[in-house]
């Protein structure tokens, strides 16, 4: 089974947590200040955080690498959310 949760943290990291047993599965770096946001999508292997470094990256979990970074947003980015009918 694939049963897991994220979390994403003041210390710059994102968590991967296994939630039977509750042990550490994985920790992504990339960003460089604090994450505000995760979002999951239900089509794809991909995790989508955000921050107050104004950037959101999509991480790809098959890979556990940052495969795109979003930049555009003037100040942090405290929310994300994806839409329920795209193939994201």
């Amino acid at each position: 089974t694939n049963e897991w949760f994220a979390t994403g943290s003041n210390d710059r990291t994102i968590k991967i947590w296994d939630l039977a047993s509750g042990t550490l599965k994985l920790t992504l770096t990339g960003h460089i200040s604090s994450i505000r946001a995760l979002c999951a999508s239900d089509r794809h292997p991909y995790l989508f955080s955000a921050g107050d470094d104004k950037m959101v990256k999509c991480w790809d979990l098959e890979t556990n690498r940052a495969v795109r970074s979003y930049h555009g947003h003037l100040s942090g980015v405290y929310c994300a959310s994806l839409h329920p009918t795209l193939d994201v």
